[in-house]
């Protein structure tokens, strides 16, 4: 645990190297023209304490104070805000500085008044509520345990250790500008006329957060900033030693990291290059329901060669996969090939056994599909991804896993190498069609319930579990969305509340999928392209441009010939009808 925790320090500290640290550095650099001299460091050091509190317990957070995640974000911005205004108004200063001059008392600092560090520490605490730095594996392994709440006081220690070393170079850069403007006798001179200067850019920025352009600037940065370092950042934490100690946080038992797994080329498996052992697959467990099959065991499948994929029905990735696995399964189950489609339900309706079967046939789907809806599979594997395979030989041993869509080739050479190691020459033509390569354009996956929502531009805030009126601005961002009329926003989807209400989206794909369900009685949804001026392609739409609703599944919205940006509204013919994400597609 103790590499984990050092590891978990230096990445926070590596942080300052990538875009997600820009929000805060003009707050971080308004605290080094303060008077207060111990300003900067009540900056940092409220930002440590709220970042490791939020990022373990927001979920009790919310629910203890009855405020939605964004109030709370929305409050922080205020007094970012007003506690810049302070910088530029001095009697709101003296008054902010007396009402908090409890702070350095309560820290052992005899000085009562003046040094700053009180309205540096509100500060801080704010900002470690709107900032959301770059999560590598270790901190996104973190939080999805706290939203699971597996807390443990070892992941605790890493938060805190991550947050410790985000601190660092922050306090440096603070103390470094104050260094600076101390330095330089034009700004010496005028440190009044500075303080204010950096007020204004501190309430500028609070305005800025608050109209989520931090979010748009980070995205932009992340998608242009040069790949040779975003790559060697992300990296930094994919050792093998940190990824076997995030198993034992994770509660992993197994001493094998099936994530660190050697590249292979078609060259190379062409070329007799021998696949690695990753060590014996984890036994399936917890297993809800079988379909296309009686119980399996990996036991009962010795001597053949199998192929686990973890899936989910509404998943665009895992269904754009699924003529590769069927068509391997045609190809090779008679040479001793089986695939075993592990679905683990991303939404409640994915459980039902009914919407799984359905979704087996209309996809044709003849291989077996075991239902993990207590994810005790996933967890066996310690899986992370949708959709994920894991390619086991006649021993029972994992020797390859590709997470995520693509490498279509070099898995079919990877079956067939398995099978030749049990004396089966499977020569058979390639699967098609070649590899599309992912677009980092492209608009990623919106969720519409509140748990996981973050992309929502409607200026209303989202009142959760109660019925509610919402408008659509006149201007809405790319990858944004926006709801008119009458809607109950849930944890998972939002659902309509009023014939007429509607949803609008801009985005940048060829194609856009949404996972919709009804509630009583089935629906239609209007699809309206307002831009670009192209035909809509859709399987799914009548010729009214409409789509019928009649099962909880993954609706084809919008199919172009090319990726494009555009726009769509859709209109809600029904009340009743639920929306959970969209997906998008090239």
């Amino acid at each position: 645990m103790v590499i984990l925790i050092l590891f978990a320090l230096l990445s926070g500290i590596v942080t300052v190297l990538s875009p997600c640290v820009l929000p805060v550095l003009p707050i971080v650099l308004s605290s080094s023209a303060s008077s207060g001299k111990r300003r900067p460091l009540g900056v940092i050091t409220g930002l440590i304490i709220s970042f490791s509190l939020f990022t373990l317990a927001i979920s009790e957070i919310v629910k203890l104070l009855g405020l939605s995640a964004s109030t709370l974000r929305i409050i922080a911005v205020a007094v970012i805000g007003i506690l810049g205004l302070s910088m530029i108004i001095p009697k709101l200063n003296e008054f902010i500085e007396k009402a908090l001059s409890f702070i350095p008392r309560m820290a052992g600092d005899s000085q009562k008044q003046g040094n700053g560090f009180g309205p540096g520490f509100i500060t801080g605490l704010s900002l470690g509520l709107v900032w959301a730095p770059c999560a590598g594996p270790i901190l996104a392994s973190v939080t999805a345990l706290a939203a699971t709440q597996e807390i443990t006081f070892a992941s605790v220690i890493v938060v805190v250790a991550y947050a410790i070393g985000s601190g660092i170079p922050l306090l440096g850069i603070a103390y470094g500008g104050r260094s600076i403007i101390q330095k330089v006798p034009f700004l010496s001179k005028n440190l009044g006329k500075v303080q204010k200067g950096f007020g204004v850019i501190m309430i500028l920025t609070a305005v800025l957060i608050a109209l989520n352009v931090d979010v748009l600037v980070t995205t932009w940065l992340l998608r242009n900033f040069p790949s040779t370092l975003t790559s060697a950042l992300s990296e930094f934490e994919r050792s093998e030693a940190v990824s076997e100690q995030l198993d034992e946080l994770s509660g992993s038992d197994m001493g094998t990291n099936y994530f660190v797994t050697e590249d292979f080329t078609e060259e190379d498996l062409q070329t007799g290059r021998m696949l690695p052992n990753l060590g014996p697959a984890p036994e399936l467990v917890g297993i809800n329901n079988w379909i296309n099959s009686e119980p399996l065991t990996l036991e009962d499948l010795r001597g053949q060669v199998v192929l686990i994929d973890f899936w989910t029905y509404s998943c665009i990735n895992c269904v754009r996969t699924l003529p590769y696995l069927t068509d391997w399964y045609d190809k090779y189950a008679d040479d001793g090939f089986v695939i075993i489609g592990v679905h683990t339900p991303e939404f409640a309706f994915e459980e039902y056994p009914e919407n799984v079967q359905d979704a087996v046939e209309r996809f044709d789907i003849e291989y077996p599909v075991a239902q993990d809806n207590e994810y005790q599979t996933w967890r066996a594997y310690n899986n992370r991804y949708w959709p994920a395979k894991y390619f086991i030989d006649a021993e029972g041993n994992i020797r390859y896993t590709h997470f995520g869509e693509g490498d279509y080739d070099v898995s079919e050479l990877v079956i067939r190498q398995l099978l030749a190691d049990i004396g089966v020459d499977a020569d058979e033509e390639l699967s098609g069609p070649a590899d599309v390569e992912f677009m980092s354009e492209q608009t990623p996956e919106i969720y519409i319930g509140y748990s996981r929502q973050e992309l929502f531009a409607s200026p209303e805030e989202v009142v959760r579990n109660e019925q509610s009126s919402y408008s659509i601005p006149d201007e809405l961002p790319r990858d944004n969305f926006a709801v008119s009329g009458q809607w109950t926003f849930h944890n998972e989807y939002a659902q309509v509340a009023e014939s007429g209400a509607q949803m609008k989206l801009h985005f940048f794909a060829q194609d856009v999928y949404m996972v919709l369900d009804l509630a009583d009685q089935p629906g239609t949804v209007t699809v309206e392209v307002l831009s670009p001026d192209k035909e809509n392609l859709s399987e799914d739409l009548n010729e009214q441009n409409e789509i019928l609703v009649d099962e909880a599944r993954l609706y084809h919205l919008v199919s172009f010939d090319e990726p494009v940006e555009g726009e769509l509204i859709l209109t809600f013919n029904q009340p009743g009808l639920q929306t959970f994400t969209f997906t998008f597609g090239s």
